[in-house]
């Protein structure tokens, strides 16, 4: 793609950031290879109802139900076999598909806007816990301003247990996204012990980014369009896939998360024991590999060609769009740290593989609760039909 047709494609679709939430009411459909998918995240009907709130059942709200990482969260809780829970999500608009699919699978939904805190108060009296995820969509210091907002909504309804969906690490890294989300978990950190147990759950690099096709128009069509005739002078062979990427930085160790498969039932482990997380940064991540690895797993699983080429990030063309300019600091940021997402601590998955395992006990499976691989990934939506 030439940088006039780059520059045009950035600005006729709606690029996104690297984790921004998207919601199920509001994503586009999608038909994949031999696999037609209407919304990338469905929720199933949940044949187990948790019982209505009595005196010893803990509430637990979930604000931004119908997010992607909310639904993931809820859909996660109400497969809890316990009568220990009951679930409450907020949205701004109950009525909507999204709102009504928790509802009949047996969460209640209320409306309640992050801008309106006597909404969030309301909607989180008598919770015990509540599950937070923020976002901005590049609006200038609004992610924090909600951020503080409803941390003061939480510790002004008597929560105890604040589980919040961070991005990277603690500390300042020079992305505006990721800053942002530190300081609102710091705020929260400093409401203690009003909240009994502050918890960062950080979400990694969505492996769902694979199936929106305006992120992945930035990175050479993978795994959606082949490369063009024009690309094989660039050594790619024509007919096969291009992932065309700056390098991740240091083990090349990006974090993957399958929000919908696995970030739901991380976060579920850590509302089981909140006090041995309070304080702490819990990486939400599903798999740990590289960009070559995400390629090799692709042509492992559609025996298509499929290639990975690295390119210096000064080339990284953003076009003025805040996604882009968000994502090239990301990758500035990752690349300075030795590709260390987290901060100062190594990327690993053990501690999800750990608290995964807990919440399918928790839902009476016997099996063991496994972790997503881009292996997995790539099969539900790429693979033969």
């Amino acid at each position: 793609m030439d940088t006039s047709t780059s520059k045009q494609r950035c600005h006729e679709l709606n690029i996104r950031s690297i984790s921004v939430d998207y919601h199920l009411d509001q994503h586009p459909s999608y038909t994949l290879p031999n696999k037609p998918l209407s919304r990338i995240s469905s929720i199933p009907k949940q044949t187990h109802q948790l019982p209505t709130m009595s005196s010893s059942a803990k509430l637990i709200t979930v604000y931004g139900a119908t997010g992607a990482q909310g639904s993931s969260v809820l859909t996660s809780l109400l497969k809890n076999t316990s009568p220990t829970y009951t679930l409450r999500g907020t949205t701004r608009n109950p009525s909507s598909q999204a709102s009504q699919r928790l509802s009949a699978a047996g969460a209640e939904m209320v409306r309640a806007d992050g801008q309106d805190k006597a909404s969030l108060v309301a909607a989180f009296k008598g919770s015990w816990g509540v599950f937070v995820n923020t976002e901005s969509n590049g609006e200038e210091e609004l992610e924090k301003e909600i951020g503080r907002t409803v941390v003061d909504a939480a510790v002004e309804a008597g929560v105890e247990v604040f589980v919040y969906s961070g991005l990277g690490g603690e500390g300042v890294t020079g992305v505006k996204t990721f800053d942002d989300k530190a300081s609102i978990f710091a705020y929260a950190l400093s409401k203690r012990p009003q909240l009994t147990s502050v918890v960062s759950v950080s979400a990694g690099f969505y492996i769902e980014n694979f199936l929106n096709r305006d992120f992945t128009a930035i990175l050479g069509g993978f795994p959606f369009s082949p490369a063009a005739k024009t690309d094989s002078e660039s050594g790619v062979d024509d007919g096969a896939f291009l992932l065309r990427a700056p390098r991740w930085g240091g083990r090349e160790d990006i974090p993957f998360i399958n929000i919908q498969e696995d970030y739901g039932d991380i976060v579920h482990g850590v509302f089981l024991e909140p006090e041995v997380w309070n304080g702490k940064v819990v990486q939400g991540v599903s798999d740990v590999r590289s960009w070559t690895d995400a390629v090799k797993a692709f042509e492992g699983v559609t025996g298509r060609k499929a290639i990975y080429q690295d390119y210096p990030l000064e080339e990284f063309e953003t076009y003025g769009v805040y996604a882009l300019e968000n994502a090239k600091s990301m990758f500035r940021f990752w690349q300075e740290s030795g590709g260390l997402y987290f901060g100062k601590d190594l990327t690993e998955n053990e501690t999800a593989k750990d608290l995964k395992r807990k919440a399918w006990r928790a839902q009476g499976r016997v099996e063991d609760g496994k972790l997503s691989t881009l292996e997995d990934f790539f099969q539900d939506h790429f693979g033969q039909a």
